[in-house]
């Protein structure tokens, strides 16, 4: 472990520090001040577990002086990519993301790349290798680019040509000039840019027409469909940015977004250890992928962050996010919900603790008929549909959604308070005020203790107890989470009001087939969920369960008139 003493030996300049253990690197930084920095890593070690780690794993700690700040920047990026230390989070997104290279040849082809440097065209980041691979393939369906790599010489083409992957350049198949015009297309179809390529295409088509090349014709004719067709995508979807890399910080949580050709391409989102690793973050993006025309961050980051990145290439930095833009990112952060960020949700905007568990109500009918409330369950942090219960409501006909949650209420409160089901913290109602009241009320009947708020889906506000007002979409964690129960309640009673409609259905209609008694009734009930099952079952399964199939040809006839 590393002593204090041995930091304090630090000196009072610019530079990188690296802790160590033995020759292993677990640890790299930069400061203005490494006598400072080493020794508020010390003063850490009680309240940040990854700063202990650092501490008590390592068994000696090294320094390197700069002239500057930025000096230090540079080395400690260098140096991280170099060892790849443990407790650095640069070096887990500094690997790069995969690429597609449009190569700087005689007979350019496309490859899967990773890093920058590479003599070509660099389109990218994907963070997903298997979606570079399939676009790498679409272009080869499409363009025909070479799939040889390098390119050799044959006299008869390969399997590819065949398959229609490759215009066999090596054969000399294809002109010069022909496929230059197709990596053009290449590039204008991974970039966004087809306007003008899409002119050079027609005229290609024409010139092939006059020579009846028909074949020919019919290649052009579906690369010029795909390039159409992207070309109107971006004018039903076109954002701001034509191309950008929207970098959306929210705590620990930190989405990135890809916006190319006016659309939004990419997404990854993930969760820093801590809310300071962001800048680390981000030069671990760009070590390797290239700069877009547009960085587009919502959070401030130091001069020598934005220094580093200007070497890398020229860009444009912007803090404006359009509105439309920033509520499908908050959307998207929102289904990633880290334990600890949504605990500091629930304590700073509804001043509670996380609950373990939380069950969601909703009432459903068809104009007054087969009314039914449904009861789900959210326990830590997913839905759990093992907890899920359904009920038929029995005391009221005609609509009244107040008795009717009051009857789903009551029915289980009853259950909780003998013990026959696990004690929830919270129950969130579908409703406003007029709903809540009655969960009060029969939470307060039970002497139950269990927080209870409702959500009135209009303006999808949150109601509390005490009639606080919350509006969820300023709050896209909390939305995640009371948005989703509320959801998944409305979608299980409705699910199970149809299943009601369809049963009585087949009870109806089978009350009026002559010839179907009430063993024969109580068979199709027990096996058929609904009259379109029962329809489309085999006549030997009716055979099996003593079923004459000429009563499915009776019930036909009887919904045909």
């Amino acid at each position: 472990m590393v002593s204090f003493e041995e930091l304090q030996k630090a000196p009072d300049k610019p530079g990188v520090y690296i802790f160590k253990k033995g020759s292993k690197h677990l640890y790299i930084g930069k400061a203005k001040s490494l006598r400072d920095r080493l020794i508020q890593h010390y003063k850490l070690v009680e309240k940040d577990g990854k700063e202990r780690a650092i501490i008590e794993n390592s068994d000696c700690v090294e320094w390197i002086v700069t002239r500057n700040t930025y000096e230090a920047l540079t080395l400690e990026v260098d140096l991280i990519q170099l060892h790849k230390p443990r407790y650095n989070v640069l070096h887990k997104y500094g690997g790069g993301y995969p690429l597609l290279l449009i190569t700087e040849e005689p007979y350019p082809t496309i490859k899967v790349v990773r890093g920058s440097e590479h003599e070509g065209i660099l389109f990218g980041p994907f963070f997903n290798t298997s979606k570079a691979k399939r676009v790498k393939r679409l272009i080869h369906k499409l363009f025909k680019l070479r799939t040889c790599d390098p390119m050799p010489t044959r006299k008869e083409p390969c399997m590819d040509y065949h398959l229609g992957l490759c215009s066999a350049p090596c054969c000399g198949l294809i002109d010069k000039d022909s496929y230059g015009l197709y990596v053009r297309s290449s590039i204008a179809m991974l970039s966004g840019e087809v306007s003008q390529i899409l002119e050079e295409l027609y005229s290609k088509i024409d010139q092939e027409m006059q020579k009846l090349n028909f074949e020919s014709c019919a290649v052009i004719r579906d690369q010029i469909q795909a390039l159409e067709n992207l070309s109107l995508g971006q004018k039903v979807s076109g954002l701001r940015y034509r191309n950008a890399d929207v970098h959306y910080r929210m705590g620990r949580l930190v989405g990135v977004f890809l916006i190319r050709s006016g659309r939004l391409v990419d997404k990854q989102v993930i969760t820093l250890e801590r809310e300071e690793d962001f800048e680390e973050f981000l030069l671990g993006f760009y070590y390797t992928s290239p700069l877009p025309q547009n960085l587009v961050l919502n959070a401030e980051i130091s001069e020598e962050v934005l220094w580093w990145l200007s070497q890398r290439g020229s860009f444009q930095l912007s803090r404006e996010i359009e509105p439309e833009l920033e509520e499908l990112i908050r959307e998207n952060l929102g289904e990633h919900l880290d334990p600890g960020l949504l605990k500091g949700e629930f304590m700073r905007v509804l001043k509670l603790e996380l609950p373990e568990r939380i069950e969601g109500f909703d009432i459903s009918h068809f104009y007054g008929d087969y009314t039914v409330g449904s009861c789900v369950l959210w326990e830590m942090g997913t839905m759990n549909k093992k907890g899920y219960r359904r009920y038929r409501i029995k005391t009221l006909e005609g609509i009244d959604d107040y008795k009717a949650m009051e009857e789903v209420l009551t029915r289980r409160a009853r259950r909780l308070k003998e013990g026959e089901e696990k004690m929830p913290d919270l129950w969130l109602i579908d409703g406003g005020y007029g709903q809540l009241n009655v969960a009060l009320r029969v939470r307060d009947r039970f002497s139950l203790p269990i927080k209870v708020y409702a959500l009135a889906k209009e303006e999808e506000i949150l109601i509390s107890e005490k009639g606080e007002e919350i509006k969820l979409k300023e709050h896209p964690i909390l939305y995640r989470v009371f948005g989703l129960i509320r959801d998944e309640a409305h979608r299980f009673a409705l699910t199970y009001n149809k299943h009601l409609r369809l049963k009585e259905g087949l009870k109806d209609v089978l009350d009026n087939i002559k010839g179907i008694g009430e063993v024969k009734k109580k068979l199709i009930y027990r096996n058929f969920e609904n009259l379109y099952e029962f329809l489309r079952a085999d006549d030997s399964k009716l055979k099996k369960l003593g079923i004459n199939p000429s009563v499915k040809q009776e019930v036909a006839k009887y919904l045909l008139g």
